[in-house]
């Protein structure tokens, strides 16, 4: 969604490249849980293409270490395996109207990613009101590639059909409106939709059950609902901008989630900002999870599963936010307008995965060419 509110972008977007022909970010990530540890380092880059369009590219790397492929459970070996992707976009401009085609391919061991999209938006009522229309669809290949062993497992892609690599399909539609509503006031709305088909269980984590363990196996079909609502309103005075949001999630698994946020942003002079933000989760449970599964269920029970995100939990999520450009520092000419960015958060989970810490780290370069 493209903000037209001057004053609420100048507050949001100390990143801006107006003045630059193009912007080359570095940016480092780590992510700690209790039995997962994921580095992951990005290069992306904004170019303009003539007066009119703007191409993005980005390259990222997940070096993942957890203590088990499966249920992270205390006594699993630990593994260590890498996540590579990269993606482009182009956007193009005719008067009120942006049309941008985007694409991307990711691949790890067992796990390989292709995704495809376009988007729209329209400008309308003198662009004091954006409406924005699109669709994506990704193909996904999975088998259990990095399980031990000479030969590649079978996994059941559907009912009695097992192979070595089993196929996944999404397609996603989104639509997205927002309007001013003062000069330093926006609303917004989204609504998301999606259809998976294909194998979606974990070839590597098994149910538990009273007599034993069972491979998990999930609906081979699933759709995805999320609408979400903002309000974003800048207040001149003291230079802060003010975010609540909120987004109701839905499946046909049986899965209502709420997640609602609230952010804070304070510009520091001409040079700096910082920000705080919470936000909240809660979800109920897939309507065949079970944390520990009968005898009878084993046998009668189609779906099986130890995804314990598709159980009932609550989540917490601090965050806080400082960035700076170059000019507070002294810099001059492109360095000048550079960001430097560090942003830590933590998260409180009440499931097995446990609490997490995130930091990111990132710097940001605009460039003539």
């Amino acid at each position: 969604m493209r903000l037209q509110l001057a004053s609420v972008v100048a507050m949001l977007s100390l990143t801006a490249t107006a003045h630059a022909d193009g912007a080359v970010s570095v940016r480092g990530v780590y992510y700690k849980e209790r039995a997962t540890r994921v580095v992951q380092p990005m290069l992306d880059g904004t170019f303009d293409v003539g007066t009119k369009g703007i191409v993005t590219a980005h390259f990222l790397v997940d070096a993942i270490t957890s203590a088990s492929a499966s249920s992270g459970a205390d006594n699993a070996m630990p593994f260590t395996e890498n996540r590579y992707e990269g993606g482009a976009s182009y956007t193009h401009e005719l008067d009120s109207l942006r049309l941008s085609g985007s694409a991307k391919y990711s691949t790890e061991s067992d796990y390989i990613s292709m995704f495809a999209g376009i988007r729209g938006e329209l400008d309308l009522a003198q662009k004091n009101a954006v409406l924005g229309l699109g669709i994506g669809v990704s193909r996904d290949t999975i088998s259990a590639g990095s399980a031990q062993g000479l030969a590649t497992p079978m996994i059941e892609c559907e009912s009695g059909m097992s192979k070595t690599e089993c196929p996944l399909a999404t397609t996603a539609v989104f639509a997205s409106a927002s309007q001013i509503l003062s000069k330093n006031a926006v609303v917004a709305i989204t609504y998301d939709v999606s259809g998976l088909k294909g194998y979606q269980a974990n070839p590597y984590r098994t149910a538990l059950a009273d007599d034993g363990i069972a491979p998990e196996r999930h609906p081979n079909w699933r759709l995805r609902q999320a609408v979400a609502g903002s309000l974003r309103y800048y207040y001149p005075r003291s230079q802060t901008t003010f975010i609540g949001a909120y987004r109701f999630y839905r499946d046909n698994w049986d899965i209502n989630a709420h997640t609602p946020e609230v952010r804070v942003i304070q510009a520091v002079g001409r040079t700096a900002d910082a920000a705080v933000r919470y936000r909240y989760h809660s979800q109920d449970k897939a309507v065949f999870y079970r944390d520990r599964y009968s005898s009878t269920d084993i046998t009668v029970n189609r779906y099986l599963s130890d995804d314990v995100k598709l159980d009932t939990f609550t989540g917490h999520l601090l965050e806080a936010k400082l960035g700076i450009l170059g000019e507070a520092f002294g810099m001059s000419g492109h360095w000048a307008g550079a960001r430097f960015e560090g942003i830590l958060e933590y998260v409180r989970q009440q499931n097995r995965f446990g609490n997490a810490i995130i930091a990111h780290v990132a710097l940001t370069v605009p460039f003539d060419y």
